[in-house]
């Protein structure tokens, strides 16, 4: 039955802290994913205008783990005891401003400058493998940390601008398949990187052409719709201003009929719903039609809310109203 209202998720993102189920095949698997794991729930939970409802016991003790993730050389690792990665070390600093405690910035910064290559890449670790999802990370840290100095932003732009196909969308890197997600990755990169100097109207075509019939976006021609798209490829119209270039009401109800009813938000419709989808669901949601569900807004180029930006000097410029 389709559902037309936004269901009660803040029972479902509470209770996911009270597993404990240790010694489950699940809890080693998922590990290495705690730190974006405990950005996508508070983020979540910030979207629902719900962070009062965490305990101050609570962010004290996320506080304190989350600062015993951060390794020797600046970087921050999916858990404790991981080794430093940039997506990790990114979503240790958004989560830092959600639950409002103080890291080494220095040392982080200096770590997700280091991985900045010659040609203006980014590299994920010390193994080397370059990623367009790293570039965002990157210029994303540094923004929110005031420290986009330590980096060749010219650079940044001018190799985001190589992974552009003949499509008019982006693939992870040069001459890789176009997909949704680096959708967001490339368009949020440049947009920090001030320079959106590309044919925007091309890759909102490109966009407009993912909306399937049932209302959601898939990620590539040929694929399902999925709820995570709703928040990457419609993020993107959004800094592009072209919100209006698909369907925002059917995309609207396909994201509450992947609502679990005590619950959750799944990738598609009768799914299991998980943190990942919730989040990403309720910040679509969130630029949708956030009055509507009274959501506190996520930007759209941060994915941080709104309230929490205006007050981080680096970032504050690039709120849109």
């Amino acid at each position: 039955m389709f559902q037309q209202q936004l269901v009660n998720h803040l029972p479902y993102l509470m209770a996911l802290d009270k597993s404990k189920d240790l010694e489950s095949i699940g809890y080693y698997l998922s590990e290495h994913l705690k730190v974006a794991g405990g950005y996508w729930t508070i983020n979540a939970i910030a979207c629902l205008n719900k962070l009062d409802d965490i305990s101050q016991e609570k962010k004290q003790q996320l506080s304190k783990w989350l600062k015993e993730c951060q390794n020797q050389d600046g970087g921050f690792g999916g858990n404790t005891n991981h080794d430093s990665h940039i997506t990790n070390t990114h979503y240790a600093i958004l989560l830092s401003f959600l639950l409002g405690c103080e890291l080494d910035y220095e040392a982080a910064a200096k770590y997700v400058a280091a991985r900045q290559r010659q040609d203006g890449s980014f590299e994920g670790d010390q193994w080397g493998e370059v990623d367009a999802r790293f570039s965002y990370c990157g210029l994303s840290s540094l923004t929110l940390l005031n420290k986009r100095d330590l980096i060749d932003v010219k650079k940044a732009a001018s190799y985001i601008k190589k992974c552009r196909n003949f499509d008019g969308s982006f693939g992870g890197i040069p001459d890789a398949e176009s997909h949704g997600a680096y959708v967001f990755c490339c368009v949020g990169t440049l947009y920090l990187c001030e320079d959106l100097s590309f044919n925007i109207d091309e890759l909102s075509m490109w966009i407009h052409e993912r909306q399937t019939s049932k209302g959601g976006l898939n990620g590539r021609p040929e694929k399902l719709a999925d709820v995570c798209y709703s928040w990457w490829m419609y993020s993107a119209l959004c800094l592009l201003k072209r919100e209006q270039w698909i369907n925002q009401q059917a995309l609207e109800n396909y994201i509450l009929e992947c609502q679990d009813n005590v619950g959750g938000i799944a990738d598609r419709p009768n799914n299991q719903p998980d943190v990942f989808h919730t989040f990403f669901g309720l910040a679509a949601l969130s630029l949708l039609n956030g009055d509507k569900y009274q959501l506190n807004p996520i930007d759209p180029a941060f994915a941080l809310p709104k309230s929490i930006l205006i007050n981080i000097p680096g970032a504050s410029r690039f709120i849109q109203s």
